[in-house]
């Protein structure tokens, strides 16, 4: 590593995903920036990604397979603690990078000036029907990391960079088994992150079952365990717009649709969410309806 051409750590966390790995992995090795080191972290699969991975001889490539399965965010700090770069980037198994994803993002990472830089991309949502351009909206517009997440944009690990300090120093809480993504976010912030977004969509982001994630939402279990956690961490109405986001949503996007409308309602009427919020978040809602509804009646489907 030299200061012109720092090295770049990549993590990749996997279960079960023998199938697409190498397409995964290749995206890695093939970006322009080649500087890299590359952490596989297999989380106890089941099926033959070690053998598949064996046949991986690129140097630059660390296969390690935890002994137990997880079930959470173990695989990702495992390759945070284990990288030595001066950057580290994020990767889900089933998602991918454009070439110049690295190339791209660092050089605009590298002209914010400090420490505790963490960047964010645009990306493509890759569904049955085709590419969808996912972009968020300018971070300046938002008090906080929170608000910003709650008001319908992104932070998508697959699509950070950051400086590999303070991801040693946060990483992903280990317990959770939902929104590790937003907790990330959170956690970051709480450790004085500087969020940056870079409007290129440089990650191809599988999408395909995202009707069956939204449908998840009726398990709300998971979802609530999370939102107790950060009650005491965020202003109360981000913690109640989350409510609503999350258990108010898992009943909009099922048959039970009233008890959605009488939560979203309440929380209003009490000011317990702000107006301006209540009206981005059914902006929102009707856009992702609008989606499913679309998908429902494709000729075929």
């Amino acid at each position: 590593m030299t200061e012109s051409t720092p090295l770049i750590s990549v993590v990749i966390p996997t279960y079960n995903r023998a199938d697409i790995i190498l397409k995964t992995l290749n995206s890695v090795l093939n970006q322009t920036w080649r500087n890299i080191e590359v952490f596989v972290v297999d989380d106890a699969s089941t099926d033959n990604t070690a053998e598949v991975m064996a046949g991986v001889k690129d140097e630059r490539v660390h296969f390690i397979q935890l002994a137990q399965n997880s079930s959470g965010t173990r695989p990702r700090n495992e390759g945070i603690e284990r990288s030595s770069g001066e950057f580290i980037a994020l990767l889900d198994s089933d998602d991918e990078w454009v070439p110049e994803k690295l190339e791209k993002q660092l050089a605009y990472l590298r002209q914010q000036p400090g420490k505790n830089r963490v960047c964010m991309t645009a990306k493509y949502n890759k569904r049955p029907e085709g590419m969808h351009l996912r972009r968020n909206k300018d971070l300046k517009k938002y008090s906080s990391i929170m608000e910003f997440l709650l008001l319908g944009n992104d932070f998508q690990t697959s699509t950070l960079l950051l400086d590999a300090a303070i991801a040693k120093q946060t990483q992903f809480d280990p317990t959770l088994r939902k929104h590790q993504d937003w907790d990330f976010a959170l956690r970051l912030q709480e450790r004085g992150a500087r969020f940056f977004y870079l409007d290129l969509p440089l990650t191809i982001y599988d999408d395909s079952d995202s009707t069956a994630r939204i449908s998840s939402d009726g398990k709300r279990d998971k979802s609530l365990i999370w939102l107790e956690s950060i009650k005491k961490r965020v202003p109360s109405y981000i913690w109640f717009g989350f409510y609503a986001k999350i258990i108010a949503d898992s009943y909009l996007l099922s048959n039970e649709k009233s008890k959605g409308v009488a939560i979203y309602l309440k929380l209003l009427l009490s000011r317990k969410i702000k107006f301006s919020h209540f009206m981005a978040m059914m902006n929102e809602r009707f856009k992702k309806l609008a989606t499913i509804t679309a998908k429902r009646f494709v000729p075929g489907k």
